[in-house]
């Protein structure tokens, strides 16, 4: 099992080929993850579904400067070109060269969609897919998040899937790729994959089969980042969280900034809500929360019900802001800020 090319680039056939519906595959900047798997999907002249977050990031690879084949066309001599198929969709072609320029030549061989926007796309049929590749699913830490991001990503797959597995076909295979730029993911939250992500991450596992359903890839150690490491722009932006992740394939310190282990025994649980259980300590002003203890005072994650626990603890938001909060593990942080989302 390689995760690297023995010219150090990733190797796409390792998420292609491996055995789950989903394949979730997070790295530094720049190491091949997209060029290598859409290279691949290409070659394999199997028609696929491309995804990506927002309409704005999917309306960008049709100008000819952001189309993700560029890089792959200049070095193979391809002529992929990508143009706008419908209000909210993208196609990518074989591009053929005539007097006025380069034209779409021959079926459409990849659809581009939004997560953001798919609700909206109407009469989609999947029937000739069998690959969706979603590019970039972790947003940059500046980037708005997508209303419900996780429900909308299940019911794009839900739509697409319909009911391949019960007439005895294959679901369609989901390849999830991204930049390590926060573990505060919707989506990576709503595949269940959550707390395995982090596990990986501060054991420095690189590969996990989590169940039947999903793969698990981090690229640490990539030849590729080593490389860029001592390029100008590496010596010159000193910043820590960029260089963990562009380089390194660590998620942000913010994300782990108060995770802790305490002893439960000074605690008293007080209520939960979603996923967390909030303990108050017997002696001082401070909490922690923790995952897996339901309560007699318990809270959903629906709207109503995030509202009602925000007017009744709000001292706990409090406290949130004071730094005087503490949690079990990043996932149950990242889970605890989301009750506080209006």
């Amino acid at each position: 099992m390689n995760l690297y090319t023995k010219e150090g680039w990733i190797n796409p056939e390792l998420i292609i080929n491996s055995k789950t519906p989903f394949t979730l595959a997070i790295g530094g900047r720049g190491i091949g993850k997209s060029y290598g798997v859409l290279k691949t999907l290409y070659e394999l002249k199997e028609p696929f579904i491309y995804m990506r977050r927002t309409q704005s990031q999917l309306d960008a690879v049709t100008i000819e400067a952001l189309n993700p084949f560029n890089q792959i066309n200049i070095d193979c001599g391809y002529h992929v070109i990508s143009v706008k198929t419908g209000k909210y969709t993208v196609g990518f072609y074989n591009g053929k060269e005539d007097e006025d320029g380069v034209k779409p030549a021959g079926e459409l061989f990849c659809l581009g969609i939004a997560l953001s926007t798919f609700a909206s796309v109407r009469g989609l049929s999947a029937e000739r897919y069998k690959y969706i590749l979603f590019d970039e699913i972790i947003p940059e830490r500046h980037e708005r998040p997508i209303k419900e991001e996780g429900l909308a990503f299940a019911n794009v797959l839900e739509s697409l899937n319909r009911n391949r597995e019960l007439i005895g076909r294959e679901p369609l295979k989901v390849i999830l790729l991204s930049n390590s730029n926060t573990l505060n993911s919707k989506i990576i939250s709503v595949l269940g994959c959550m707390d395995e992500l982090e596990r990986m991450t501060k054991r420095g596992n690189t590969y996990k089969e989590l169940n039947k359903d999903i793969t698990i890839i981090r690229y640490e150690d990539s030849p590729i980042s080593e490389r860029k490491r001592n390029t100008a722009l590496y010596r010159v932006i000193k910043n820590a969280d960029f260089q963990s992740m562009a380089l390194d394939n660590d998620f942000a310190e913010a994300d782990f900034e108060h995770v802790a282990v305490r002893p439960l025994s000074e605690y008293n649980i007080i209520v939960s809500i979603g996923e967390c259980t909030i303990c108050k300590h017997k002696s001082k002003k401070e909490y922690y929360v923790i995952s897996g203890v339901k309560t007699d005072k318990h809270y959903n994650m629906l709207p109503i019900d995030k509202k009602a626990f925000q007017k009744q603890y709000y001292y706990i938001y409090g406290a949130l802001v004071r730094k005087q909060v503490f949690f079990q593990s990043a996932t149950v942080k990242i889970e605890f800020e989301r009750a506080w989302e209006k």
